[in-house]
């Protein structure tokens, strides 16, 4: 059996006694036994109990955090359903492994390793969820989506809870998921509206705003050739100018300042209201990064 074999071996036997009997009641004897290994193997990969518990949370948030580039690969990762599968796959996770059994022990568990690792794993959900939030409803800014991110995933947390409380049925985390994001929608158009904000971008050691000007004026340029089979010709006309006006040497940026407010005044109050005012923080985005950049 190769060294990874055996190291996999004892996580899986560790995980399954750890569930069947509960932590604190499996002792490492138990696992040896279970395992079918020496003492000396067991301690050549792990110096205590505790540590293979948290060789059990990394393989599971790794084969999730695998599951979710699987999602998006080959797909428009800027599609509502993709990011509503990924963010299920933790719920679901989770519940493939019994994982909540494995948290009630944790939370009475005094080891800094765990504890670490806990806080940089909801520190890393949490920034995750804040730039696809960014990337699919407010492309353009960043400077409420860490806000939005902490509501969601509290929400979704809470949800699933108080659904177990009453009743032993499973509901998909899907369906829950969907369900919050629909009530979230409003609330993140009424931040844009308003400019209120709690928590700044940085504020869990993550800067999400990466994007170079080409990055951005590209993504531009997609969701216009998106949503102009679905414009009238005047609609159509503006669109165009914008594209044809970002792609030049020197974008004249009055020009896309007056064009952008005439896609306001076109688009408002119509069903293609939403992905306009994504082009237009995105424009704005754009015009901003240039000017950084002869700044610099």
């Amino acid at each position: 059996m190769k060294i990874n074999e055996r190291k996999m071996r004892i996580i899986d036997t560790a995980h399954q006694l750890f569930i069947k009997k509960g932590f604190h009641t499996t002792s490492i004897q138990d696992i040896i036994e279970e395992a079918k290994i020496s003492k000396g193997t067991f301690y050549n990969y792990f110096v205590s109990k505790n540590e293979c518990l948290l060789a059990i949370l990394e393989k599971v948030q790794a084969e999730g955090d695998q599951k979710r580039m699987e999602l998006e690969h080959g797909k428009n990762r800027n599609d509502e359903e993709i990011f509503i599968q990924q963010i299920a796959v933790r719920s679901n996770m989770n519940r493939k492994y019994s994982m909540l059994a494995l948290f009630d022990a944790i939370a009475h568990l005094d080891d800094p390793g765990i504890k670490k690792f806990l806080r940089k794993q909801y520190q890393t959900e949490v920034n995750w969820t804040a730039k696809r939030i960014s990337e699919i409803y407010t492309p353009g800014t960043i400077d409420y989506s860490i806000d939005q991110a902490v509501m969601l995933v509290g929400m979704i947390h809470h949800f699933m809870h108080t659904w177990k409380m009453g009743t032993e049925q499973d509901v998909e985390a899907e369906t829950v998921i969907r369900f919050l994001l629909k009530r979230l929608r409003p609330m993140i158009n009424n931040q844009l509206e308003t400019g209120e904000r709690f928590f700044s971008p940085g504020w869990l050691g993550n800067e999400m705003d990466t994007n170079k000007p080409m990055e951005i004026r590209d993504q531009i340029i997609q969701k216009i050739e998106e949503l102009s089979p679905f414009a009238n010709a005047k609609q159509k006309k503006y669109l165009l100018f914008l594209k044809e006006e970002l792609v030049t040497d020197e974008p004249r940026e009055f020009l896309i300042e007056s064009v952008i407010l005439s896609l306001h005044h076109l688009f408002e109050k119509t069903k293609s209201w939403h992905e306009v005012r994504q082009i237009i923080q995105l424009t704005k985005k754009f015009l901003d990064k240039k000017e950084d950049k002869i700044g610099i």
